[in-house]
């Protein structure tokens, strides 16, 4: 059910909003009465009046920089938001394989993408978020905790996001108060499981020789136990809506 909105109206960034969970957690938010940004390098579907969509390869950090310093500060920093939210959705699973096969230009874009863009994305709002609270939910994988044979990338891509969350903790515990995050701040590392999204048919369509574990993701697509995006989305919106949280924590669908 949408908010009743008196003043301006809480805002979130989420980037992926092209398709899967990001589309889902944008048009979720949308329906609660939130202000959403959008990014993503393909074109965004939604079309709504407090939806803005940015096009934007993530992979382009020096672009990603020059981009959203200039589109994100007014919408930071407007007087009166009950609440800022980033959400950090886009992620690439590229290049599958054994290690000793992954070229070195598929890792530069993979650790871009979903490491560099979205820790940095995590210190911007830091650094502009003033006199509001701060939510931010980064969209990580059980890859982050476990290896999976070929997925040398993501596995690694994943788990130095979740770990930039865990230093956030240790920052609010040994800065002085006030000085590296604001007062009202929880960032969260969220797995959202198995989700029927664009990378779950990507996994789908690798050969065992690349990933061994591709019939596991086959058998359950075939059995219809992939969630609907909708599910994580109305997780991940009711995290930004939270209140009391611990600078750091991680949750799990359902959980």
């Amino acid at each position: 059910m949408a908010q009743e909105v008196t003043g301006p109206a809480p805002f979130c960034l989420v980037t992926g909003t092209s398709s899967g969970i990001g589309l889902a957690v944008a048009e979720e938010l949308l329906r609660r009465g939130w202000d959403v940004t959008g990014v993503a390098r393909r074109p965004s579907p939604v079309h709504h009046a407090r939806y803005r969509h940015v096009r934007l390869d993530l992979a382009d950090t020096a672009r990603l920089e020059e981009t959203l310093e200039g589109r994100l500060g007014e919408e930071l920093q407007l007087d009166g938001r009950p609440r800022v939210g980033l959400v950090n959705g886009a992620a690439t699973l590229e290049p599958v394989g054994p290690t000793s096969a992954l070229p070195a230009a598929g890792l530069a874009r993979a650790f871009a993408v979903n490491s560099v863009a979205p820790i940095w994305l995590l210190g911007f709002f830091l650094r502009r978020v003033r006199g509001t609270k701060l939510r931010v939910v980064d969209v990580s994988s059980g890859a982050a905790r476990h290896p999976y044979a070929g997925w040398s990338v993501y596995c690694a891509t994943k788990a130095s996001l979740r770990m930039a969350g865990e230093v956030i903790g240790a920052e609010s515990r040994e800065f002085a108060p006030g000085t590296a995050l604001p007062v009202d701040f929880s960032l969260v590392s969220y797995e959202p499981g198995v989700v029927d999204t664009e990378m779950q048919a990507a996994v789908r369509g690798v050969l065992a020789e690349a990933f061994p574990q591709v019939k596991r993701f086959l058998d359950l697509h075939a059995s219809g136990q992939l969630h609907p995006p909708s599910r994580p989305a109305a997780e991940i919106a009711g995290l930004l809506e939270s209140d009391g949280l611990p600078v750091f924590s991680e949750r799990r669908l359902g959980g």
